[in-house]
């Protein structure tokens, strides 16, 4: 006779469908191999809520399966494009010769923590040789304070070119590139910098438009300005492609007159090459420090699409004396320093310099070359600033 018979055929004590002591129920119509009602096996089979378990386990390992393949397509997807951006990238071989100055007995000064890059900004050329240094640059992401640093470096000062002679500092580029110009800063700031990037300005378009323009607070005369120099070079047919009349304005916390104006590529950089509209080469340079923190603002931002655009676009037009693998480590460390708070300071400081006319032409003479030095140093290194 088989189980199934005796519990089937009872109306004793198991006739209800319960064991003697009344402690555990089995259903008397369950076929052999199932679960009765109460999460019990006849005959000694588990418990329903373990099958269950087993199930969800299966499916928490399919989920789990299906996420790790996403995550694996992704990585796939960055290192293949990585690999694309990084090839358009133009690798120089000119890395900076600190004996330069330390053979001179001038002591180069670094921080472990303290990462300086210097940036250029070149006008195109098509000669083969080093074309205009209109922005020189140096990044500093200070990761023991958290801090992105712009120092802006004037290129009319007057200074010593190592291994050449006084004249302007964008001649030192004029003459031996980015590696000169490193050279000729270290030697006179004592600053230790190994890398540099060099953007042409076709780059600086590209990286604008692709993060769908900028908004600037602009004076009148900017954006008169804008529209004269995109007119007389034949970039746009219109005198007022941006009608100046068109917008309200008010005066922001630097007390100038001003209104918000959505700029293209081309048009910020006409605004941040401004040195007509208002003052003078300080102005110049202040602009290119609001373009650049407003374009890492945006970065910030920006959704990943935006941004992939943003380093394809730019990288055909960069040229740097890092590797390939550095500068990839260099681009992670400069995506996580946009989360830092920024400061700027600017070379030389307002009140340690004067204008001097000499076989270079009108240039800026540094009163105090130790004097700036310390400036620039304690803003590096120790986040004060001076201007």
């Amino acid at each position: 006779m088989s189980d199934r018979d005796i519990y089937s055929n009872s109306t004793d004590d198991y006739g209800d469908g319960y064991y003697a002591d009344d402690t555990e129920q089995y259903d008397p119509y369950i076929t052999d191999g199932e679960y009765n009602t109460n999460g019990y096996y006849n005959q000694g089979r588990q418990p329903v809520g373990k099958r269950k378990n087993r199930k969800k386990k299966g499916k928490f390992k399919k989920i789990i399966k299906i996420i790790l393949i996403i995550l694996a397509v992704l990585i796939l997807f960055t290192a293949v494009f990585m690999t694309i951006v990084l090839a358009r990238v133009n690798y120089s071989s000119e890395n900076p010769d600190h004996s330069v100055s330390e053979n001179d007995g001038i002591s180069l000064r670094s921080e472990s923590g303290i990462e300086n890059i210097f940036l250029f900004g070149e006008d195109n050329h098509s000669d083969g040789g080093h074309g205009r240094a209109d922005t020189m640059i140096l990044l500093t992401l200070d990761k023991n304070r958290n801090l992105l640093k712009q120092t802006s470096f004037m290129r009319d000062i007057y200074i010593y070119i190592p291994g050449y002679y006084y004249a302007k500092l964008n001649e030192a580029y004029a003459i031996g590139g980015a590696k000169l110009a490193v050279e000729t800063i270290e030697y006179n700031f004592g600053i230790k910098a190994d890398k540099y990037m060099v953007v042409d300005f076709n780059s600086f378009t590209d990286i604008v438009d692709s993060l769908g323009g900028i908004d600037l607070e602009l004076t009148y005369d900017e954006i008169e300005y804008i529209n004269w120099q995109s007119y007389r070079n034949k970039q746009v047919d219109t005198e007022t492609e941006i009608d100046p009349d068109s917008f309200e304005y008010d005066y922001n916390d630097n007390d100038e007159y001003v209104a918000n104006v959505h700029l293209n590529g081309r048009q910020a950089l006409w605004y941040a090459r401004d040195r007509d509209s208002a003052g003078s080469d300080f102005d110049r340079t202040k602009r290119q420090r609001i373009v650049i923190d407003t374009i890492l603002s945006k970065l910030k931002n920006s959704d990943p699409i935006k941004l992939m655009a943003a380093l394809y676009s730019s990288s055909e037009y960069l040229t740097t004396n890092m590797d390939a693998f550095t500068l990839l480590g260099e681009g992670f460390d400069l995506l996580s320093a946009l989360r830092y708070e920024r400061s700027e300071h600017r070379v030389p400081t307002g009140d340690n310099y004067y204008d001097v006319r000499n076989e270079t032409g009108e240039a800026l003479q540094i009163d105090d070359q130790e004097l700036e030095k310390e400036r620039l140093h304690n803003f590096i290194f120790n986040n004060t600033t001076e201007q």
